[in-house]
């Protein structure tokens, strides 16, 4: 058996996945013909390069904001990255959507959109994280925390900040953070990918985040390895995703193995199925091999990110349970 379809064989729980950069590339490419938008958009939209670095990365999602603008659309994305979960092992997944639209009406239409079909689904469990952008204004991003509070709840458990840090800090963002956190929503954010370590510890200061997206710039900083630890904050890593982005050189170079060995919380996710063009399934035998993680390392992972999950505790609780049992009692060989 192939080391991947092992993988898939047992539950995984993803983290960190943007739903603008998992659409089908078939579908994709079917929106874009539909709306006799630039092809270019759908060439765009396609799995990166090493290297490229995280400002053409991100370019790459141009056709999200073009064409996955109605309901019956997303709600057409969401029920096929479920499927394609489901078909890679994903027991539990949080799914970072960001409805493109200035519209409050419109936004709240593809938010509903998204949670009914997540709802409709028996597996995987999918909860969001709606998405607030590096660079925002105040008053804009006090905006998509509102819009976010409405659905506390209702299939949305957190807000995140996403984008390249090169966009400014998070001194703007953080009343909104306030707004969601007294919502009931817990809050990530993306820092310590395309800046220093600097940058994860604005976001600890400013944010007080449940659960920090990349952070691999942690690695390079002792005394903030040892804050992560003791705060027993998690890291959601994406070792494919962060070699495109130039995060790290080369998969052997990824910081993963090092902060699970001392004792950082760390989960393996895609970031993107798409423009990353990889599974969680990949991820972990990349890990396994590129990154020498042992079968028990890779089972300690995944129950690190089933307790670092958001949303209702009890269904946090059998996550972890399902997970534990299963890696425990599969051969690891």
């Amino acid at each position: 058996m192939a080391e991947s379809e092992r993988y898939r064989r047992l539950p995984k729980v993803e983290l960190h996945l943007h739903a603008a950069g998992s659409v089908r590339p078939a579908t994709m490419r079917e929106f874009v013909l539909a709306d006799g938008a630039p092809m270019a958009l759908a060439d765009a939209y396609a799995p990166a390069s090493i290297g490229e670095g995280l400002p053409a990365y991100l370019a790459r999602f141009g056709a999200w904001d073009a064409t996955v603008t109605t309901p019956e659309r997303i709600a057409r994305v969401i029920a096929e990255l479920a499927e394609d979960l489901a078909a890679d092992g994903v027991a539990y997944a949080e799914v970072r959507l960001r409805p493109p639209s200035d519209d409050d009406g419109r936004w709240h239409a593809l938010m509903e959109a998204a949670a009914e079909t997540a709802r409709a689904r028996t597996a995987p469990a999918i909860r969001f994280l709606a998405v607030m952008l590096r660079g925002w204004s105040t008053e804009r991003a006090e905006r998509e925390a509102r819009r976010a509070a409405a659905w506390a709840g209702r299939g949305v458990v957190a807000l995140d900040v996403a984008g390249d840090e090169a966009l400014g800090g998070l001194e703007t963002l953080a009343p909104a953070a306030r707004i969601a956190r007294a919502a009931g929503l817990e809050i990530a954010a993306h820092a310590g990918e395309s800046a220093g370590p600097a940058s994860v510890r604005e976001a600890i200061a400013r944010l007080a985040p449940d659960r920090i997206a990349h952070g691999v710039a942690s690695a390079a900083d002792p005394a903030l390895i040892s804050e992560l630890r003791d705060r027993g904050l998690h890291l959601e890593m994406a070792v494919r995703s962060n070699v495109q982005t130039g995060a790290v050189e080369a998969p052997e170079r990824h910081p993963f193995p090092r902060l699970l060995r001392q004792g950082v919380s760390v989960g393996l996710s895609t970031d993107n199925r798409t423009i990353s063009g990889t599974t969680v399934s990949d991820e972990y035998e990349l890990a396994a091999g590129a990154l020498g993680l042992s079968w028990e390392e890779l089972a300690r992972a995944t129950r690190l990110a089933a307790e670092a999950s958001f949303g209702e505790a009890e269904a946090r609780r059998r996550l972890i349970e399902r997970v534990r049992e299963a890696w425990r009692t599969a051969p690891s060989c």
